[in-house]
């Protein structure tokens, strides 16, 4: 019980830390995800751990990469995150598979949600301005609520086969 309470809470600051601009969401995810596994009866396999630990490494390294400017910025942050929890569960309703395009599909519209408002203007769709606005903000976005989400499944099963 105190490893799945433990879980729940680092999978809230990841979201929380996915809305201010930080780089550690995807840890934290992949940390709860983890957390999630070890308390829970459903054996879950190395795979998933593996995959969503490289996507966190993946992102970790592409937002040393980034310059800083980009990385710190908030603006349209809180448009691409919200949009990507929205998508990612309502595609969790559906499958696996459609909770990811559910995130990639929030995330883009987010991003262009965002590109449509006066200070989102200089991000016009379709630019390279917003292709790499869209991957500096949605990929952490994306690979954090996907993770969240892998653990969301994992908890509710577990909890009705209780």
């Amino acid at each position: 019980m105190t490893l799945t309470i433990s879980a729940a809470l680092l999978l809230t600051l990841s979201v929380i830390l996915a809305f201010i601009p930080s780089r550690w969401s995807v840890v934290t995810a992949w940390a709860g995800l983890t957390l999630t596994g070890i308390g829970s009866e459903i054996a879950i396999g190395a795979a998933s751990y593996i995959f969503w630990g490289v996507a966190a490494a993946i992102v970790i390294a592409l937002s040393y990469l980034l310059p800083p400017d980009i990385t710190r910025s908030t603006r349209g942050n809180g448009y691409i995150v919200g949009a990507t929890l929205a998508g990612a569960l309502v595609g969790l309703v559906l499958s696996h598979a459609g909770m990811i395009v559910g995130a990639v599909l929030g995330a883009f519209c987010g991003a262009l949600a965002y590109s449509r408002t006066p200070a989102g203007s200089a991000l016009a769709f379709p630019s390279g301005k917003f292709l790499n606005y869209l991957c500096a903000k949605g990929l952490p976005a994306v690979i954090t609520m996907c993770t969240v989400g892998t653990a969301i499944g994992i908890l509710s099963t577990s909890i009705i086969t209780r």
